[in-house]
């Protein structure tokens, strides 16, 4: 069960942070039953405690924003991002509780959240945190974007990770009569930031297709039902980087 993320304090748009120390106690024997959305009891438990405790954490600066998570037991947890760079970065990871109020505590060592504004086409390998999207997100004089939001590695291969809302949720023939396919290039900057013509974008990447989200669709059927994570892949193109 991938981690349900509701910061509170300093949000920013960015790439998800890269994760250099994980430390974790849950309070909890074993991972609680039932979909962990918000209305979960478990999950709730632990939103209660954040809204409590971040902004006393948040007076050091070393601590950049807080988090529900999941351990790896997928036991809810809070989670508290600390800046890597920070001179004490250390002895502010230690002095943090194990657990508070009955929830268990993890600490994430991360470089600072930044707000990113590339609307603009890059140069090669792109920065992510950029304006993309499907290359056909395209329909009735209207077009769309979103955010590449950050490098993930599964196995030996690379890909964005972004939405299934921007990559792959035309699951329907709509307006354009196309309907999201594996294989289909993902580009950048967004057709938003490319007056809707997709020549003004390069290629980045293929969408992989998932159908992450309830009701999308794959040969008519309804696939992962139970699928609550709006998160969508694409194959990282090698001249990239």
């Amino acid at each position: 069960m991938p981690p349900i993320n509701r910061f509170i304090g300093r949000l920013f748009k960015s790439p998800a942070p890269i994760v250099l120390l994980f430390l974790l106690i849950s309070a909890f024997a074993g991972p609680p039953a039932g979909v962990l959305d918000d209305t979960h009891a478990a999950v709730q438990a632990v939103m209660a405690v954040q809204g409590e405790v971040t902004p006393d954490l948040m007076q050091q600066p070393e601590i950049l924003g807080t988090a529900v998570g999941v351990d790896t037991a997928d036991v809810p947890v809070l989670t508290v991002y600390v800046d890597r760079d920070a001179a004490n970065a250390g002895k502010v990871v230690r002095s943090l509780p194990r657990e508070l109020r009955g929830v268990g505590v993890q600490v994430h060592l991360t470089d600072k959240f930044r707000a990113m504004a590339h609307t603009a086409k890059q140069i090669p390998p792109i920065q992510l945190g950029t304006s993309g999207g499907w290359s056909k997100d395209l329909a009735n004089g209207f077009c769309c974007g979103g955010t590449l939001g950050s490098l993930v590695k599964i196995g030996s291969t690379q890909y964005i990770l972004s939405n299934y809302h921007v990559f792959e949720s035309d699951i329907v023939p709509g307006g354009n009569g196309i309907v999201a396919m594996t294989g289909d290039p993902i580009i950048q900057p967004g057709l938003i930031d490319v007056n809707c013509n997709a020549g003004g974008a390069q290629t980045v990447g293929t969408l992989v297709k998932r159908s992450s989200l309830p009701g999308s669709k794959s040969g008519g059927k309804e696939e992962r039902p139970h699928n609550r994570v709006d998160t969508q892949l694409s194959q990282w193109l090698e001249r990239d980087g």
